[in-house]
């Protein structure tokens, strides 16, 4: 297992988020770190049919 650096970014952020927002996930590839990293976001109600206005969400996994 390898740590990545997880970034989800917004296409329009709010002011706090606009270096976007973090997760750090051990996964075996970048593909799994990206899926764990958006069941944390919808977890943590970033993504999600309550998130709207900010337009579109990318992840971005980064091996650490």
């Amino acid at each position: 297992m390898t740590t990545f650096t997880v970034t989800l970014r917004f296409q329009f952020p709010a002011h706090g988020e606009k270096n976007g927002i973090r997760y750090e996930v051990r996964a075996t590839s970048k593909s799994n770190a990206i899926r764990y990293a958006k069941v944390m976001a919808e977890r943590d109600g970033h993504t999600g049919g309550h998130a709207v206005g900010q337009g579109r969400a990318s992840f971005k996994a980064v091996e650490a």
